[in-house]
């Protein structure tokens, strides 16, 4: 692995807590860099079988009757989506889902809020059921469009 070492080395002497975040922040660069470069590996790996698939004749053919297929299929649906009321169904479908996604983060940003003022990660639902606040993080690119 290629990677440089962006580890941070603290001073004799310093306290528990400013160790253990140094700690956990040289954790995460670690295991950034190890993801880097496994997915630079798996990336090569698969290009390296899809050359394999795609120099097979049986599997060519195959894709290629697959390919003929899924064309089929776009445009039988688009022949559906003509007629007003399934057009009207198909977009009221896309509607929900993206009402659902809002909802969803609107409900997230409101357990942040509710954990931070209750100082607790449960909650208990109109229906008596206690529930338990879960987060999963993960690293985004700050592109120039974000950064300040």
């Amino acid at each position: 692995m290629d990677s440089q070492n962006t580890q941070t080395t603290l001073p004799e002497g310093t306290n528990a807590a400013v160790t253990s975040l140094f700690a956990i922040e040289n954790l995460i660069k670690t295991h950034i860099a190890h993801i880097d470069s496994v997915k630079l590996e798996l990336q090569k790996q698969s290009e390296m079988f899809t050359d394999i698939l795609n120099n097979d004749p049986a599997f060519k053919e195959a894709a290629d009757a697959a390919k003929e297929i899924n064309k089929k299929k776009a445009e039988a649906k688009q022949n559906i989506l003509k007629s007003p009321s399934n057009a009207s169904l198909n977009q009221k479908i896309k509607d929900m889902k993206q009402e659902m996604k809002e909802l969803k983060n609107a409900l997230s940003n409101y357990l942040q809020q509710y954990q931070k003022i209750a100082d607790t990660d449960q909650i208990e639902s109109e229906d008596g059921e206690v529930r338990q606040i879960v987060y999963s993080a993960h690293l985004v690119k700050l592109s120039g469009k974000f950064s300040k």
